[in-house]
């Protein structure tokens, strides 16, 4: 972060005194410590209000940095009173999942790839090959025969078994692993 450079003049356009100068540069450092969510923008401007508002009562100020402080503090909270937070009220569970923005692609793509993999390790070799052709999107008996240096009505018929024995795997597994999406993220499992 730059530092950022105040026009501290009074309403003349005379530069500050020193001693006022330096307790409002010390009151914007300390709001943009204590206030990151600000627009460091708008506290300059502040502060540089303040700077002026000193200089025109200078006579009647005692410790310029407290006069400062206390100013720029008030200004803030004005601007906070002016402009409340908004809240947003969630739920727990798939709300506050959406709210927070949990992306499900990420989670479905590894159960997808877990899927896979098991489907995989229940098949013979020249099913996985098939299969890894129909996951590359060669799904024509010609190119499947191509591939597997086969004739067209074996590579169909293939084709035709893979998709057989895969349906087969698919109903014998248990319910609670053909779940029809991934588990909430923030849901227990009663």
């Amino acid at each position: 972060m730059g530092r950022t450079l105040l026009h501290l003049v009074d309403r003349n356009g005379q530069d500050l005194a020193a001693l006022t100068r330096d307790a409002v540069e010390a009151a914007y450092h300390w709001a943009v410590w204590d206030f990151p969510g600000l627009d460091q923008a708008l506290v300059a401007g502040w502060a540089e209000e303040v700077g002026e508002a000193m200089a025109a009562r200078a006579a009647s100020i005692e410790v310029p940095r407290r006069y400062a402080f206390a100013a720029l503090r008030g200004k803030i909270l004005e601007w906070f009173r002016r402009h409340p937070g908004r809240e947003v009220t969630v739920g727990i569970g798939s709300e506050l999942e959406q709210w927070v923005g949990v992306d499900r692609n990420g989670q479905r793509v590894l159960e997808r790839a877990v899927l896979f993999e098991q489907l995989r390790a229940k098949l013979s070799e020249r099913d996985r090959q098939i299969l890894m052709l129909l996951l590359q999107d060669i799904t024509s008996p010609k190119d499947v025969a191509a591939a597997l240096g086969v004739k067209y009505d074996a590579a169909a018929k293939a084709i035709q078994r893979v998709k057989e024995r895969l349906a087969a795997i698919m109903a014998k597994a248990p319910k609670r692993d053909r779940a029809p999406g991934p588990p909430s993220l923030c849901q227990s499992a009663s």
